[in-house]
């Protein structure tokens, strides 16, 4: 007989099977065997920190497959641990630390889509099902992006979900080519990686587009040395290259590990977030030399820092790709120690208080945490500083330091126990109470940079308890309502919070010679607020909730001629009344197709590429590996199309380019008069 609420079947492309999962609960302090021969398992049986993993894979007709890979990655261990089914197709996997794991199992082109947020909590005992299918096949070619030449021994690697957790790699062969086969999904990220390039990734790709060319740049590198005022060599500085632009959002180098699990950093997907500032970090060896290869060309500023010293900065420095920059010095003075105290109102030093310091001449703000009599230190510390005691249930104190040439300063942080509570009423324009508003309150004085968030009740009241003395600034958002804002507070009652009812902007954007519907054209607003959308495939778009105001709102679109217009959003008389722009007619520009020499005639790849006097920037394209490039959306009419590269310069084509709407334009040649090679 089964288990009673057992879960069972057959696991068919990602469907599982967990035997007993979701049946009631029993007492787990006794073994017996109830009437139905089912058992009951001890307390004593339970693993107190671990998990077993077992079940059967099948092929695609059904038959159990043995040799097939079972794989887990998450919270317990990073990378992916690996066991194989038996020669019936069962496997059995006993150990797995408790956590959240991504479960997949393959045997070479076979594959079944990953079963994810699968919970092993201590103790528990899963079964599985599963039978594999035929996967895709992602292939390609890693070659130069200047010369387009193959890259050999590439590193190309596979990511499979939001932060990369299961991945696989293939390593290009002499042609540069690389094969991944048994991919099951449309969700993944290629990282490719190959020594004395500039890694890439994440580049996105799918079924829909099975084979991948991936252009890597030559990478640069910068060499140096970090010295004293005396010009001694320092050893042991963190040396960090920061880049400008594009390269503040690239993944830091240098780190080993997450903190979180064992194992390397796994491949961090793009989105979402927050990249730190800094593209590469080394430390410089005895005589203070330091190298950071493997850079993305551009502009960089070298940071160094160290215990004894005070952070310095190199200037800003520019390479190109494949070059190599050997003569950076950075001079370091002497730093002080900067010593201090957190304390109560009584003078009672506090444990375990955040203390944190930030100076305008570092990048990064330092941490440290105090001891069991509250105090706490930073070396190599210049200039003026911030230091901040964050504790976590009172009002941050913080003190500002002016630091010169002594050896020791000190500083106490008296953190207040005297609480205030801002109450008051967010209302509608009519008086009417608002519920679930948001409401973000902020300390006014330095000394005490606090921000606390409540949300309204019913009737629109609301308190925020645990600040500390006003003046308060205050924030409040509502998903019906446009944002309200009431900068200084000086008392912490009957505060009042008036609410306007939000706009519904909305309009159409038409195809000016078809007049059919226009979609995916960007939309912005720019006024009281800058806010983004994209029309629709019946080409309509709208904004809800705009604060009144004037805007300018701006139309642009890859193929088409972009458009503004100055519009004026009202107080609606009714609150879902909408305001409607007048139809928006977009005219259909035209392609120009041609290539970037050099003053040797040889391709420029990386070229920026654009029309207009002076030139459209913003609506720039990039030289491939050729030198070649294409336009959209050029205006109809005679153009001028320019081009710059870092290296090679920037110049126009000889002669304007006559564009028509709806056609193409080959033919255009834009010599620079620098060359790209070495």
């Amino acid at each position: 007989m089964r288990v009673a609420g057992a879960i069972t079947g057959l696991l068919v492309l990602g469907t599982f099977v967990i035997p007993g999962t979701y049946g009631p609960k029993t007492d787990p302090t006794s073994e017996a065997r109830r009437a139905d021969g089912a058992r009951t398992v001890s307390s004593a049986e339970l693993d107190g920190g671990s998990a077993t993993l077992a079940g059967r894979i099948y092929d695609e007709a059904g038959r159990p497959l043995g040799g097939a890979l079972v794989s887990l990655a998450g919270s317990g261990f990073w990378p992916a641990r690996s066991v194989r089914s038996a020669a019936d197709g069962r496997f059995h996997w006993p150990d797995i630390p408790a956590g959240i794991y991504e479960l997949r199992a393959s045997k070479g082109g076979l594959v079944a889509p990953a079963v994810e947020g699968l919970i092993l909590d201590a103790g528990a005992r899963r079964a599985f099902g599963i039978q594999l299918a035929k996967g895709w096949t992602l292939a390609g070619q890693v070659v130069d992006a200047h010369t387009g030449r193959a890259i050999r021994d590439a590193e190309v690697t596979i990511a499979t979900s939001g932060l990369g957790l299961y991945t696989r790699s293939a390593r290009s062969d002499d042609r540069g080519r690389f094969e991944l086969p048994g991919i099951v999904g449309d969700e993944h990220s290629l990282y490719v990686e190959a020594d004395g390039y500039v890694a890439a990734g994440p580049v996105r790709h799918g079924a829909a587009e099975p084979s991948a060319t991936v252009r890597l740049e030559r990478a640069a590198i910068i060499e140096g040395r970090v010295v004293d005022e005396r010009g001694w060599g320092i050893a042991g500085a963190l040396v960090r290259a920061f880049g400008e632009g594009e390269l503040s959002a690239a993944v830091p180098g240098g780190g080993d590990s997450l903190g979180v699990t064992s194992g390397p950093v796994p491949p961090i997907s793009a989105t979402g977030s927050g990249a730190l500032a800094f593209v590469r970090q080394v430390t410089t060896g005895s005589d203070g030399g330091f190298v950071l290869p493997n850079l993305r060309p551009g502009r960089y500023t070298i940071a160094a820092s160290h215990d004894d010293f005070a952070p310095a900065e190199s200037e800003r420095l520019r390479v190109g790709p494949g070059a190599s920059r050997s003569d950076v010095g950075i001079v370091m003075r002497a730093g002080a120690e900067l010593a201090g105290r957190v304390v109560d109102e009584r003078g009672n030093g506090l444990e375990g208080i955040p203390v944190e310091l930030r100076a305008p001449t570092e990048r990064l703000p330092r941490m440290s945490v105090t001891a069991s009599d509250g105090s706490f230190s930073f070396r190599g510390v210049r200039g003026e500083v911030s230091v901040t005691a964050l504790p976590y249930d009172l009002p941050p104190a913080r003190e500002s330091v002016a630091i010169g040439d002594d050896a020791l300063v000190t500083v106490e942080l008296e953190l207040a126990s005297a609480l205030y509570t801002l109450r008051g009423r967010v209302v509608d324009e009519r008086g009417f109470g608002v519920s679930g508003a948001l409401l973000t309150v902020s300390a006014k004085s330095p000394a005490t940079p606090t921000e606390r968030t409540a949300k309204s009740d019913a009737d629109g009241t609301f308190s925020v308890p645990a600040l500390p003395e006003p003046p308060f600034e205050l924030r409040a958002e509502h998903p019906a309502f446009s944002p309200a804002r009431i900068p200084e507070i000086e008392t912490s009652d009957d505060v009042r919070v008036v609410m306007s009812a939000g706009v519904t902007f909305l309009g159409a954007v038409l195809d000016d010679w078809t007049g059919d519907a226009l979609g995916s054209v960007r939309v912005r607003l720019d006024g009281p607020i800058e806010q983004d959308t994209q029309t629709r495939s019946d080409g309509t778009f709208v904004f809800r909730r705009a604060p009144t105001g004037t805007y300018e709102v701006s139309f642009l679109h890859p193929d088409y001629e972009s458009q503004s217009r100055r519009v004026v959003l009202e107080p609606p008389h009714y609150v879902d009344r909408p305001q409607e722009l007048d139809t928006v007619r977009m005219e259909p520009g035209g392609i120009v197709e041609g290539e970037v020499l050099d003053g040797r005639s040889e391709p420029v790849s990386d070229a920026e590429v654009t029309w207009g006097d002076p030139p459209r920037w913003e609506r720039a394209t990039r030289s491939d590996a050729q030198g070649r490039f294409r336009l959209r959306g050029v205006p109809a009419g005679a153009a001028w199309i320019t081009a710059r590269h870092p290296v090679a310069g920037e110049d126009w084509t000889a002669d304007p380019i006559t564009v028509r709407p709806l056609e193409t334009s080959p033919g255009a040649v834009i010599r620079l008069a620098g060359s790209v090679m070495e």
